[in-house]
């Protein structure tokens, strides 16, 4: 039975970019942490806006709810500290693990909640896992040219903590990047000469190389030349699902490869999780699933997301009819169950930018003027069905990458030309449409609150807690390691 699904619509604002002194983002809570001082506990965190009401939600480590507190005190867009006596913790369980659930005002319609500096050529991801250092940090990689790009980190406020140099070579054309469950990002390079999938630790930022074979810098395969067996090749987009054992890593593939084993404009899907829950984030064999895509365009910029039921792919063209639809989607199975097949409905895409909430069931793109089209999705299995919610008109003509934040606001790269020499992309966050504009979010387990005999706190990843600047050379470039963050001598 199909499950009725109502749009919500809403604006927003967190940013320096004008829009109605009415809108507010998507709530959300970030550097959620808890210390022990005496009888008392103090639980502090971060709102990208004005909370209007909040809770602390206790529950066991594995979800069980153990009550709640309401908390009376006012909070405050930014840093808020609340400090409760231990009698108000749940006395049933000596290990106590919690959430924090914040409410704001409603979203009535679309809007700009952040707009960064214009770059040319930009991709962006974001980390939507809150067990990690780096929840909410977003990285945007800023191709300059040919050879040259820039790779930039944000934290959850939108404030630089990152930025390589201009000269930076290590990619060729960075296409849209993804990131693990462990923070790791994933960028894919579309360029021949530095094909392949360049993995990035989000502390350090060192680099390494996905595929272990030998790659033709010719035509960008990558290949094991002992088993003779194709591995990948250049990519404009790569999408992670799952995490663990259960890790798939998608990657668009542009070229049959060296022994043509390798779809030409397809998809392939590595089983990168071990039955350990370990990710093997350097690979040697065969994809573990290869996926011909019908209708593909001959120039091949597709974007792609996976999710629960398989992979949705856009494609970057102006036009939408049979042999260039711009969006389809793909189960399991490798079998297409959606084709955008009335032109309509959507005209094209121009920049690929396609995105999907947590829940599944809210869908964006950009279409080929540029506007970001809102759709409810009904599955039936593996089966979609789409419903158009709205239609944001942006300021911009095209969206080269998009991604949902935990909340629901739209991480994105926009602007007004795409696909050519005078490429101005930029980092652009939009809130999109809710009438219940409720979050929960939950702390890290790591800190979690142990109550037997003495209460003992368990603090947070020792990396957060590094009062010593901490120097490191990168690519001939002097780092520092401060406080979680990374900053290049430019002091970003």
């Amino acid at each position: 039975m199909k499950r009725l699904l109502l749009c919500l619509l809403v604006t927003c604002l967190w940013g320096h970019t004008a829009v109605s002194a009415t809108t507010v983002p998507h709530i959300m809570a970030y550097d959620l942490c808890v210390a022990q001082s005496g009888n008392n506990y103090t639980f502090t965190f971060y709102a990208n806006t004005q909370p209007v009401t909040g809770k602390l939600i206790f529950h066991t480590i594995t979800g069980d709810s153990l009550g709640e507190y309401t908390i009376s005190q006012a909070l405050q867009s930014g840093y808020n500290s609340i400090t409760i006596p231990a009698s108000a913790l749940p006395s049933s369980h000596s290990t106590i693990a919690w959430s924090m659930q914040l409410s704001a005002e409603s979203n009535p319609q679309f809007g700009i909640i952040h707009e960064g500096e214009v770059c040319t050529r930009a991709y962006a991801s974001i980390n939507n896992n809150p067990e990690s250092d780096y929840f909410g940090h977003i990285y945007l990689a800023n191709r300059k040219g040919v050879g040259l790009c820039q790779i930039h980190a944000f934290d959850y406020a939108y404030q630089p903590t990152f930025a390589t140099g201009n000269e930076y070579l290590t990619f060729n054309s960075t296409g849209r990047p993804a990131i693990d469950s462990e923070g790791y990002i994933y960028w894919p390079d579309w360029g021949d000469l530095k094909s392949g999938i360049t993995i990035m630790d989000p502390v350090d930022f060192s680099e390494k190389q996905f595929f272990g074979g030998l790659q033709n810098d010719d035509t960008g395969a990558w290949y094991n030349a002992i088993t003779q067996t194709d591995l990948g090749s250049s990519c404009s987009s790569v999408a992670i699902y799952g995490s663990g054992k259960d890790t798939k890593l998608y990657a668009m593939n542009e070229d049959v490869g060296e022994y043509q084993q390798l779809p030409k404009k397809g998809f392939v899907v590595y089983q990168i999780g071990n039955e350990d829950g370990t990710i093997s984030r350097q690979w040697k064999n065969a994809p573990t699933q290869i996926v011909e895509v019908e209708d593909n365009n001959t120039n091949g910029n597709f974007a792609i997301i996976a999710c629960s039921h398989g992979a949705w792919l856009c494609q970057h063209t102006l036009t939408n009819q049979v042999g260039t639809y711009a969006l389809m989607f793909y189960d399991h199975q490798g079998m297409r169950q959606y084709a955008s097949t009335d032109a309509t409905l959507i005209n094209g895409s121009n920049g690929a930018g396609i995105a999907i909430n947590r829940d599944e069931n809210l869908l964006a793109m950009v279409n080929a003027d540029g506007n970001i089209l809102l759709f409810a999705i009904v599955w039936e299995g593996d089966y979609p069905t789409l419903s158009l919610c709205t239609t944001y008109q942006t300021p911009f003509n095209a969206i080269g990458s998009m991604h949902f934040d935990y909340a629901g606001n739209l991480i994105t790269t926009s602007g007004n030309n795409f696909g050519g020499s005078k490429d101005d992309l930029r980092l652009v966050i939009y809130s999109t449409p809710t009438d219940s504009n409720t979050i929960v979010v939950p702390a890290r387990t790591s800190q979690f609150i142990q109550r037997s005999g003495t209460n003992t706190f368990h603090t947070q990843n020792p990396l957060q807690d590094i009062s010593t600047p901490t120097k490191f050379l990168r690519n001939g470039h002097i780092y520092i390691l401060h406080n979680g963050r990374t900053y290049n001598m430019l002091g970003l």
